[in-house]
């Protein structure tokens, strides 16, 4: 009982130093340190426990991917990506805003994070969006709204991330992820039609340059190759994740030197802001480390699986319970943070239920994705604030119809688990 009071109290105060906007991962590091001590544990454990699970090949492919985002970002495909997306869904009700969704469902291929989302698409949208006459709160929420389908659509740092602790296949989880990362985004685009009715958005009049629609559609195409290249490589066994992480490198740089569109100056700046990223990842990944292996240490799994099998839950119940439990965690905790101290465990649950591993895996993404629109982490509400130039609460605000797109995906990702599971098995990754 003492060991669960202390948990609780450990809790409470990493949630006080989250709230008084200590960054998460320093937030976390200093209660694995005092836990550390508490427990009378050595010290070297925090060096040597933070080393050993970051000296990892597998989470190699994290800044390898980053870095391939940044380069074609340099290289100017995200503005190509826009305007296919313009000149695709711009005729619809509402036009901007659905080609908002569309280029981040098409960005979410090259990217794999949300905040490069918000920053690649968030300076273009709102204020465009704003221009064209719609209201700038709205079109910072839909940026901040669809930036959630970085995370889920391959190549996903969080799947990685997760597919590293618990030893499931990554191209099984990216391929688990593409159905319902698409349904995602099709939902969104339900709901922005709805708005868009009812508050009388226009749609979209493409640019001279936006009608030379077959000369968007080559560089599109070319754009596109790069997850193709991914995810291909990746299920038919030409190499692993982390090479080809490394492959979409190469493919940005020499696609950069073909266009003629990547300078110097411009790889050193991708090589610096990916340094810079990824430093900020690894750091999270270090000091959650250090609180998982408390918790193993201290017998909480065996603990919390005692708990669920006591409650006699069956497989949908289960996932319910867990997903609930993840959409609170996930909006005062960060993603990578909460797939690192819980996932292994998790999994190990969801696998003696019957339930397949990669549909888990997609679930637990998805419901924690729910807090990156989602105060008090809300980690895409504050990047569109700040490159949209608009106040976080407003926007928050216009968020909450969006809460109603991702509780029904993740609803049916629970219920039908074809949903995670045919495209894996279609390619023998299931």
């Amino acid at each position: 009982m003492s060991e669960l009071l202390l948990l609780a109290a450990l809790l409470i105060f990493l949630m006080s130093m989250i709230f008084l906007r200590l960054e998460i991962a320093f937030a976390i590091g200093i209660t694995g340190v005092i836990w550390v001590l508490i427990a009378g544990e050595p010290l070297t454990v925090v060096a040597s426990r933070s080393f050993s699970g970051m000296n990892s090949f597998t989470l190699l492919a994290i800044p390898f991917f980053i870095l391939a985002g940044e380069l074609m970002n340099k290289v100017g495909i995200s503005d190509t990506l826009i305007k296919i997306a313009n000149m695709s869904l711009g005729r619809m009700r509402g036009g901007l805003a659905q080609a908002n969704i569309g280029s981040s469902m098409l960005f979410a291929g090259i990217s794999g994070s949300a905040i490069a989302d918000v920053a690649a698409l968030g300076t273009v949208f709102v204020p465009r969006m704003s221009e064209e006459g719609f209201d700038r709160d709205f079109a910072a929420a839909v940026t901040a709204a669809s930036s959630v389908i970085g995370p889920i659509i391959p190549p996903s740092n969080n799947l990685i991330v997760y597919g590293a602790v618990t030893g499931v296949s990554i191209g099984g989880l990216f391929a688990g992820a593409i159905i319902p990362g698409i349904l995602l985004g099709v939902t969104l685009m339900v709901m922005v039609y709805i708005f868009s009715y009812w508050e009388e958005y226009p749609k979209y009049k493409p640019t001279t340059e936006e009608e030379n629609y077959p000369k968007l559609v080559g560089e599109g195409v070319v754009a596109i190759t790069m997850p193709v290249i991914i995810i291909y490589g990746i299920i038919g066994g030409f190499f692993t994740v982390t090479e080809a992480a490394a492959v979409a490198c190469a493919y940005a740089i020499l696609l950069g030197i073909f266009l003629q569109t990547l300078s110097i100056s411009d790889l050193y700046s991708a090589l610096y802001d990916s340094l810079d990223i990824t430093a900020q990842i690894f750091t999270m990944i270090g000091f959650s480390l250090i609180l998982a292996w408390m918790l193993a240490r201290r017998n909480f799994p065996t603990i919390f699986g005692q708990f669920i099998q006591d409650l006699g839950v069956g497989q949908v119940g289960f996932l319910l319970l867990i997903a609930t439990l993840l959409l609170f965690i996930g909006t005062w905790l960060s993603i990578t943070a909460t797939i690192i101290m819980l996932a292994p465990t998790l999994d190990q649950l969801a696998t003696a239920l019957g339930i397949h591993e990669l549909q888990f895996g997609v679930i637990m993404v998805l419901a924690l994705g729910y807090g990156l629109i989602t105060p008090p982490l809300g980690v895409s509400l504050f990047a569109v604030s700040s490159v949209g130039d608009v106040k976080v609460w407003p926007v928050a605000k216009r968020v909450i119809p969006f809460y109603i797109c991702f509780l029904i995906v993740l609803l049916l990702v629970i219920l039908i688990p074809e949903l995670t599971l045919y495209l894996p098995r279609s390619w023998g990754l299931a």
